[in-house]
């Protein structure tokens, strides 16, 4: 027996909280962890996708579901871009990107919650 979606979406949840946490170790030489919970987003995005493109989910839930795997791969893409520029000095760069940063994290927890009120349904639990 897999994981439910439940607890996928859950998990993606979590792992957020921790690189929102992490980015308090920007400016210390344990920033790598930023690296490892970003990657584990964008891992899990992917399956959040795959586990939902073999559910029964239909309709409005397949949407859902798919824009939250989809948001948690764009949360790590836009942080090497951003940790990108911001290593090489390019602030203006840097600050938009981490504008677009905060806007997909914003977007991802709006989905998130509405993830969770569907998967719960989607799981049989009513």
């Amino acid at each position: 027996m897999g994981i439910s979606v439940t607890k996928m979406v859950i998990g993606l949840a979590l792992t957020e909280v921790m690189t929102f946490l992490g980015g308090f170790l920007q400016a210390t030489p344990f920033n790598f962890l930023n690296y490892i919970f970003f990657v584990a987003l964008c891992i899990g995005g992917v399956e959040l996708i795959n586990m939902t493109l073999k559910s029964e989910a239909t309709g409005m839930a397949m949407v859902v579901l798919c824009l939250t795997g989809i948001s948690a791969i764009l949360l790590f893409g836009l942080f090497v871009c951003y940790d990108w520029f911001r290593l090489a000095g390019n602030g203006d760069v840097e600050a938009s990107i981490e504008l677009l940063l905060y806007l997909v994290t914003l977007f991802f927890w709006i989905l998130v919650i509405a993830s969770l009120v569907l998967a719960r349904k989607l799981d049989g639990h009513e």
